[in-house]
């Protein structure tokens, strides 16, 4: 699944949260890290998120390698919830 949310939330920190969210809520663990974007992956799936700066609002782009179920799909998309939206 592919998600897009647009938020005020500075870059970096959208990563910081992810760390965080991911490491308090899951087992999944950062296996792959580039400064614009993360990957998590562990045994409910792979999530990856990248960010970039677009007239002055941060883009969050997120992608799951699962569809339904509780996985790392709804896991993602709690962590979005979590980032201001605009």
């Amino acid at each position: 699944m592919r998600y897009l949310v647009m938020t005020d939330v500075a870059p970096e920190d959208v990563l910081e949260r992810a760390r965080a969210f991911f490491a308090e809520h899951s087992s999944v663990e950062v296996a792959e890290e580039d400064g614009n974007r993360i990957r998590f992956s562990g045994e409910i799936g792979t999530a990856r998120i990248r960010v970039d700066r677009h007239h002055g609002y941060t883009n969050v782009h997120a992608e799951t390698d699962r569809v339904v179920g509780l996985d790392i799909t709804d896991l993602t998309k709690r962590f979005l919830y979590t980032l201001g939206h605009v």
